[in-house]
């Protein structure tokens, strides 16, 4: 007895034989898949209610009126700084700076703010 060995057309044919019959899987088979499959799965989340937008406070709406929170912050620095020039006179500041400039003096009672002690 002698045994050939297979050519590439006889497993062509095969495989194109076994293409046309697909194994179908059976009811029950799919049944036991679709329950393990929903008995895994995770549960929906409950809805929860609506809530209604809050309307924004008075300050809120005010700082949007500027610019929102940046602006504010420039303007707040830019009234604390003009606050301390104007209180405090020209020559102090010439002392902070190290320069020396011809100025009036706003304020000459002003001057315990720079003396020690």
């Amino acid at each position: 007895m002698r045994m050939t060995g297979m050519q590439d057309d006889d497993l062509d044919r095969l495989l194109a034989e076994a293409a046309k019959h697909p194994p179908v899987p059976s009811a029950a088979l799919m049944e036991r898949v679709l329950a393990d499959g929903l008995a895994l799965q995770p549960a929906a989340p409950g809805l929860r209610p609506a809530v209604a937008p809050s309307r924004p406070g008075l300050l809120s709406r005010l700082a949007a009126v500027f610019g929102g929170p940046p602006a504010l912050a420039g303007l707040g620095t830019a009234a604390v700084f003009g606050l301390a020039l104007g209180y405090l006179s020209p020559s102090t500041l010439d002392y902070l700076t190290g320069a020396t400039a011809e100025a009036a003096e706003f304020f000459p009672e002003a001057d315990f703010l720079t003396t020690e002690g």
